[in-house]
């Protein structure tokens, strides 16, 4: 008997202290805030802002999870594997174009978790007005140079497909993304903004809303029989209210960051475009590796090819973006609290996040990739083929790419940016040519082969150095006290 106790005994104390953090965990769910007069009180207080993003993150996604259920099975039915093929085609177009504000809303965000670390409310509005000035300009010329060359795109080349009249449908619908799209540069300030102060959980839950707009709007269309471009645009309502309503929550609480002509600064920028080129680079190399998975796929395969890869994978996609609401929020976080010196704070959230990232999402991953035959064949009957290899490949992905948010979410909000800058342009190279060549070898597995060779093998291994430079630098007391105010310029 007192063996068997024996045998038990590092399992409750594995329990107990998974409930003791669990605990830890819950009591920072309240809306009282901490005491940030002490490190101890900003350190529970930023895990408290954290938390609360997460939390409300996870709702809005759950209310956007549930809905997809819904639409997307319909609107796959409802349109055909090569119609669907090309709204996926259309949204990736758009993704690819999601650094067009040339990295000025990512360099917002630390710029203004700087000055919240500082607690200079003048800089703060300085440089949410300076970032509205640039991207309202951005979306007039994205708006002029879009009206200009979209009569002259070949649009059945650029779909890979044979029919005018499909190829025009995509066309009108591209014309409305587009444009919702520009639209949507200007006020994309107002999310980030929130972001720096770390109270990203307001944007997550006025995008809830959203997203039941989204699909009232979708099932409407649907019901009337309307086009591709009907479509594409009930999608862009609920983001839109969402934003005017979200605007409406930032400067009632914070009036002092309204724009204003006074609080421009060529200064405030001159830094918040320093940093968002670097930003842009980064997104251009994102994207060009993982946006373009869709694209390759129609341009070697298809179109039709596009609805076997595109479905599966949003099977495995929420694994990736609970991960990325869970360590989005540590952005800030963590700008805020290199720039008064919480350096400690910094590492041991770091660590904690990846073990806990690790955790969770290699189980999940193994879970879904077991049981996707099943949840495919449920929701989609035998229309879609979809490989097993294709679901280990995508299973893969889904833990590395995890893997991946955590580490760039650090660097980031550590102003670690030329470095990133260097590798990301070689893994995206690499990654685009090795997913083309694969793609043609071995099919639509290859796509996704491409992006997680380059990521482990290429990516992993720098992202380790420039971890380990990174504490190192910030570990020497020197350093420590300088790196509020020059750690990100320095970068």
């Amino acid at each position: 008997m007192r063996a068997t106790a024996d045998h038990w005994q590092p399992r409750r104390k594995l329990v107990n202290k998974l409930l003791k953090k669990i605990k830890a965990a819950l009591l920072l769910l309240r809306l009282r805030p901490f005491d940030t007069s002490t490190e101890a009180g900003r350190s529970k207080e930023r895990l408290r802002r954290a938390a609360i993003t997460t939390v409300s993150a996870g709702g809005a996604r759950a209310i956007a999870v549930l809905a997809s259920l819904v639409t997307v099975p319909l609107t796959y039915h409802y349109l055909g594997a090569e119609r669907y093929g090309l709204w996926m085609v259309l949204i990736s177009i758009i993704g690819m174009m999601s650094f067009a504000d040339l990295g000025i809303g990512n360099g917002l965000v630390n710029a203004v978790s700087e000055a919240y670390g500082r607690d200079d409310q003048k800089k703060a509005t300085e440089y949410v007005t300076s970032a509205f000035v640039m991207m309202v300009g951005i979306a007039l010329a994205l708006a002029a140079l879009g009206t200009i060359i979209y009569p002259f795109l070949p649009w059945m080349r650029l779909f890979n497909v044979k029919s005018a009249p499909v190829a025009a449908e995509g066309a009108s619908a591209f014309l409305i993304l587009f444009f919702s799209f520009v639209v949507s540069i200007p006020l994309g300030v107002v999310s980030r903004a929130q972001a720096g102060l770390q109270q990203g959980y307001f944007p997550q839950i006025v995008g809830a809303l959203g997203s039941v707009l989204t699909l009232l709007a979708l099932l409407v269309v649907i019901a009337v029989h309307g086009s591709l471009g009907w479509l594409v645009f009930a999608t862009t309502i609920g983001p839109t209210v969402g934003i005017l309503l979200n605007a409406r929550v930032l400067f009632r609480e914070h009036p002092w960051l309204f724009p204003s002509r006074d609080a421009y600064s060529s200064s405030s920028a001159k830094r918040i475009l320093k940093l968002g080129l670097m930003f842009f680079v980064l997104q251009c190399a994102f994207a060009v590796s993982y946006s373009s998975d869709n694209i390759v796929i129609t341009q070697v395969l298809g179109a039709a090819a596009v609805a076997a890869y595109a479905v599966p994978q949003k099977l495995f996609s929420p694994v990736s973006t609970v991960v990325g609401m869970a360590v989005a929020p540590l952005w800030p976080a963590y700008g805020e609290a290199i720039a008064r010196g919480d350096v400690t704070w910094v590492r041991r959230v770091f660590r904690a996040s990846l073990m806990l990232t690790l955790g969770l999402t290699i189980p999940i991953c193994a879970f879904l990739a077991a049981a996707g035959p099943y949840i495919l064949r449920t929701f989609f009957g035998k229309s879609l083929n979809v490989p097993i290899s294709l679901l280990v490949v995508l299973a893969a992905w889904g833990v590395v790419n995890a893997v991946s948010t955590v580490i760039s979410i650090l660097l980031n909000g550590a102003g670690v940016l030329r470095a990133q800058v260097g590798i990301a342009i070689i893994a995206s190279t690499i990654n685009l040519g090795l997913s083309i060549f694969l793609t043609r070898r071995v099919g639509i597995v290859g796509v996704c082969a491409g992006s997680l060779v380059s990521q482990v093998f290429i990516t992993f291994p720098f992202d380790y150095l420039l971890i380990r430079q990174l504490f190192a630098r910030l570990s020497i007391p020197q350093v420590e006290l300088c790196n509020s105010q020059n750690l990100l310029s320095q970068q």
